[in-house]
C-alpha cells in the first residue's frame, strides 16, 4: 500500500490513462451536423406558378419572399412529421388510405381490406412523404400549433384603441352619396347624345324642374334613377371609375354633368353627402379583438420559425437559366 502513495506511481497511472484516451479518440470532437433544407430551382418554379398574379395589373411575387416562404414550408413540414401531427388527422388518414387503395386495385389477395390497414400500409411505404395534399395539411397544422398559446389574455381597452389607431384606414366608414340622375343612352341617340345632354342640363339649371320630372326627360335606366348611400366602391362597380371619380367632386344641390359611364351620359344632382368618418371602437370592437389576436398569433409564428431555422442548414439552388 505504501507504493501507491509514491509520486512516481501516480505519474505512471496518469500516463496509462492518457495513452488509453488517446487510442480511443480518433480526432477532434465533431458537432452533430444540422439537417439540410434544399430549395431546388424546380421547387421555386412551382412556388412562383402558385403565386402568379391573377391579372396583368397585379405585381409579380417577390423573389426573396418566395424563397423565404419555401424554406418556412419545408421546415414546418419536417417539424410536423417529427411531431406526428398527421397520425390522428382524418383528412390525412383518408387521403393516404385512398392513395394506397388506388395502388393495389386489381384483386390482390394480400391487399389491405380496411381503411386502417390501407393507411398503415401507405405510411410503411412512405406515401405521405411526397404527397402535396398531405404536405399542405401538415404545414397548416404546424402553423396553427406554433401560433397557439395557453391561457392567452384578452387585449386591454388601451391596447384595442392603439390597434384601431394604427389601422385607421381599415376602419374608416367611406363617404356616401345619394343622388338623382337623368340618363341619356348613347346607343340610342348616337352622335347627338352629347348635344342633347348639354341642352337638357341648361334647362334643368334654369328651370324649376323637380328631379322626378327631370327623369322623364331622359331615357330609361334599368337600375333606377334615384340611388341612395353609394360609396366610391359601389359607384365604380356600377358605373365605372371615371363616373365615380367625377361625381365624388360634385357639389350637392345642383345639376352637374354630363358624366360618362359604360352605359351613356348622365346628368346628376346630389341631394345627400355623408363624409367619411372613423368608426368608434365600440362599433368595431369584435373585429378589432379578432384582428389583434391574429396579429399576436402571427408574431408568435414568426418568432417560432426564426428559432426553428437555427436547427437547419439551408441551401437555395440558383434558378434555371432563362428564367425571367
Amino acid at each position: 500500500m505504501r507504493c501507491l502513495r509514491k509520486p512516481g506511481v501516480h505519474f505512471v497511472a496518469i500516463g496509462i490513462a492518457l495513452f488509453a484516451l488517446a487510442r480511443s479518440w480518433d480526432g477532434p470532437l465533431r458537432a452533430t451536423p444540422r439537417p439540410m433544407v434544399v430549395i431546388t430551382a424546380e421547387r421555386l418554379a412551382q412556388a412562383r406558378a402558385q403565386l402568379r398574379p391573377a391579372t396583368a395589373s397585379e405585381p409579380a411575387a417577390d423573389e426573396h419572399g418566395l424563397v423565404e416562404r419555401a424554406v418556412d414550408e419545408e421546415i414546418l413540414y419536417r417539424e410536423a412529421l417529427a411531431r406526428g401531427l398527421g397520425r390522428n388527422d382524418p383528412s390525412v388518414h383518408w387521403r393516404l388510405a385512398e392513395k394506397m387503395r388506388f395502388l393495389v386495385e386489381g384483386g390482390n389477395a394480400t391487399a389491405p381490406t380496411t381503411d386502417d390497414e390501407f393507411y398503415r400500409k401507405a405510411i410503411a411505404l412512405g406515401l405521405d412523404r411526397d404527397d402535396p395534399i398531405v404536405r399542405g395539411i401538415l404545414v397548416r397544422q404546424m402553423r396553427l400549433l406554433l401560433k397557439r398559446t395557453a391561457n392567452e389574455a384578452m387585449p386591454a381597452e388601451a391596447e384595442l384603441q392603439a390597434y384601431l389607431d394604427r389601422h385607421h384606414d381599415e376602419y374608416v366608414t367611406p363617404a356616401r352619396l345619394s343622388f338623382w340622375h337623368v340618363f341619356l343612352a348613347t346607343d340610342r341617340r348616337g352622335g347627338g347624345a352629347e348635344a342633347d345632354a348639354h341642352a337638357l342640363l341648361a334647362r334643368l339649371r334654369d328651370g324649376a324642374i323637380s328631379p322626378p320630372a327631370a327623369i322623364r326627360l331622359g331615357d330609361v335606366f334599368a337600375p333606377g334613377a334615384r340611388l341612395h348611400g353609394q360609396s366610391a366602391h359601389e359607384l365604380t362597380r356600377a358605373f365605372g371609375t371615371e363616373f365615380a371619380q367625377t361625381i365624388l367632386a360634385v357639389e350637392p344641390g345642383t345639376w352637374a354633368g354630363p358624366l360618362r359611364s359604360a352605359y351613356g351620359l348622365h346628368l346628376v344632382m346630389i341631394d345627400a353627402k355623408q363624409p367619411a368618418e372613423m368608426a368608434p371602437l365600440a362599433a368595431v370592437r369584435s373585429r378589432v379583438v379578432a384582428q389583434l389576436l391574429e396579429e399576436r398569433r402571427e408574431a408568435r409564428l414568426a418568432t417560432a420559425l426564426r428559432a426553428l431555422r437555427v436547427k437547419y442548414a439551408i441551401r437555395v439552388d440558383a434558378p434555371a437559366e432563362g428564367h425571367g
